[in-house]
């Protein structure tokens, strides 16, 4: 084979040289790409949790316009009932690049479940009230008060099981819980998913009619459901319930007296430690939407004091 000659050589390194420089380019434009790629992206992460951080500000602003109503409210009136300014339904309102909602749901216009074992000591006279809620949304009786023991368990503070007479841990345990029960309040209905023999189906059945609060607490008359009046008022006959539910929309109770006074022959009376007519929880929700981030908060507010005190909050 002939020598290759000194153009050849230098021809083969330009050749080299070249595919080595375009290899650079191609290097140096790609970590480019990526560069601009992780910088693009920063700034769409950036921009996200600032939307987020917006739009959580205004549904806590949303919180906050709630409880001053209900501040408001309670230095003009000692009595609550739907047809207040607070029971209304904020709508969607346009706020610069997004919308802020929210709305005020009372609480005690429903079965405190927390009090089946106010203060750690169960209640029997609750646990009948729950019974009869629960035949109200088509609950058997033996079921309802199998649940009502059940509940009973979690949260007082004794440790002994209602249907063993023994430990109530080992109890839970053996049906398949897996925690300890917390001998404690229940702090949202959502609890009532780990606790073993409550199922979702009945869970969901109670949701419009129970709440978790800090026991005890009063039922309002003003606002409870026809099926909660009837739970908690003893031989209050639930049809009997849903006419006086229709009749408080023309005229609201002053007073339990007053509410009493309206008792059909036979019926209650009802029991003052456990009714009244104020609404002392409300559920605050607000909702917010800045730029592409949406936010839903929920605020249970406590209004025994002056400014209502917050509870909990979660945000979802």
């Amino acid at each position: 084979m002939p020598a290759r000659s000194p153009a050849s050589w230098r021809c083969a390194e330009r050749g080299a040289a070249v595919i080595t420089a375009l290899l650079t380019v191609a290097l140096v434009a790609g970590l480019a790409s990526a560069l601009l790629a992780d910088y693009g992206a920063s700034l769409e992460s950036l921009a996200g949790r600032h939307d987020q951080a917006q739009a959580r500000w205004l549904a806590r602003g949303a919180i906050d316009w709630g409880r001053n109503v209900l501040s408001d409210d309670a230095a003009r009136t000692t009595v609550d009932h739907l047809g207040e300014p607070w029971a209304i339904r904020v709508p969607p309102t346009p706020v610069e690049d997004g919308e802020v909602s929210g709305e005020l749901r009372d609480q005690s216009g429903l079965f405190n479940l927390n009090n089946l074992a106010p203060g750690g000591a169960a209640s029997e006279e609750q646990q009948e009230a729950f019974v009869r809620l629960c035949g109200a949304v088509g609950i058997p009786g033996s079921e309802a008060t199998r649940v009502a023991l059940t509940i009973t368990d979690w949260i007082d503070a004794d440790g002994v099981s209602r249907f063993t007479g023994g430990d109530e841990a080992s109890v839970f345990a053996a049906e398949g819980a897996s925690q300890r029960p917390p001998d404690a309040e229940l702090a949202h209905v959502d609890e009532l998913a780990a606790i073993p023999g409550v199922g979702a189906d009945l869970i969901e059945r109670l949701r419009p009619f129970v709440t978790a609060l800090p026991a005890p607490s009063q039922v309002n008359a003003n606002t409870a459901s026809a099926e909660v009046l009837h739970a908690i008022v003893p031989d209050l006959p639930l049809d009997t319930a849903r006419v006086l539910v229709a009749e408080r929309e023309r005229a609201w109770f002053k007073d339990i007296p007053d509410f009493n006074a309206r008792l059909p022959e036979g019926s209650g009376p009802a029991i003052a430690a456990h009714t009244g007519v104020r609404s002392l929880f409300i559920l605050a929700t607000g909702r917010a939407r800045y730029g592409l981030s949406v936010v839903r908060m929920e605020v249970l507010l406590d209004r025994r004091q002056k400014w209502p005190r917050i509870v909990w909050q979660r945000i979802l």
